[in-house]
């Protein structure tokens, strides 16, 4: 009789600041896009899941909104909001980026404290750094001021350390019953996740002010014979000088925001995939805020 090996299981919750990275450094650690990325603020707007199974290992990360840079932190507010995950987590990690530290990230630390969940600061964007000698001290600087956590410094997009940090997540990690298929590195539905690559799409190519009025729709996902997916979406925004900005000349800008995202969507959903958008306004510009 086969011996059943034990399983390992736990989650682990990114946190940080706006742009410090969180996004990018999940999708390394799982080593798939899981979570939308871009430069622009507030990218993650709810607690996203991403899922990795290693043999008799599994690593449930989340991806959660970030605090605004020199806004400071009200626990009962903030925390309580965006922090509803905070039971059962084996391990925090406190991303922060460049090296910059400010007032969030002690209150942060403190507060995981004394919940008693364990926790470590990755450094991120180090490949952005010039002047890597800065690095060394800047950790000496952390180190005295909280003895007892590691503190790493990695790159997400060049890979740097990503591996010492898989290794010492992996010590934090309990034995437990896997909660998930092995194959499985979320947990969203077909529609979420389209939505969010249309999100992020507009995010990326499109001015500053229209991802935060605008407002996506899903109408219809199906399948024809071939099994290729079909997609039917709207983009509702509130004025028609937006409409004219997301449709571009000659309708170049809606176009290519349609391939950008259906080729994202066909390497994440490995199949061929027609995806159809319409630009509308918000016949009443207050539904915007109750617009889902």
């Amino acid at each position: 009789m086969k011996k059943i090996k034990n399983q390992y299981c736990g989650k682990i919750a990114i946190i940080g600041n706006q742009n410090s990275g969180k996004s990018s450094l999940m999708n390394k650690l799982i080593g798939k896009k899981v979570s939308i990325t871009s430069k622009k603020k507030n990218t993650t707007q709810e607690n996203i899941l991403g899922i990795k199974t290693i043999k008799n290992y599994q690593f449930i990360y989340i991806d959660t909104p970030g605090f605004k840079k020199k806004k400071y932190i009200h626990i009962s507010k903030d925390l309580k909001f965006k922090y509803d995950i905070l039971k059962d987590l084996k391990l925090v990690i406190l991303v922060i980026d460049n090296i910059i530290w400010d007032k969030n990230h002690t209150v942060l630390l403190n507060f995981m404290n004394k919940k008693n969940i364990p926790n470590l600061i990755v450094i991120n964007k180090i490949d952005k750094i010039k002047k890597k000698n800065i690095i060394l001290p800047f950790i000496k600087y952390l180190n005295k001021k909280f003895s007892q956590i590691k503190i790493i410094p990695v790159s997400s997009k060049t890979g740097d350390n990503i591996k010492v940090l898989e290794k010492i997540i992996k010590k934090n990690i309990p034995m437990h019953k896997h909660f998930f298929h092995k194959n499985q590195n979320n947990n969203y539905s077909l529609k979420f996740q389209i939505y969010e690559i249309i999100r992020e799409t507009i995010m990326r190519y499109f001015g500053d002010e229209l991802p935060y009025s605008s407002k996506i729709k899903i109408k219809s996902i199906k399948k024809n014979i071939r099994q290729e997916i079909i997609i039917h979406s709207e983009i509702f925004v509130l004025y028609c000088r937006q409409k004219k900005i997301f449709i571009g000349k000659n309708g170049k800008k809606i176009k290519l925001c349609s391939m950008i995202s259906k080729k994202k969507l066909e390497k994440i959903l490995n199949t061929k995939v027609h995806l159809f958008i319409w630009i509308k306004t918000f016949k009443n510009n207050s539904l915007h805020k109750k617009y889902k």
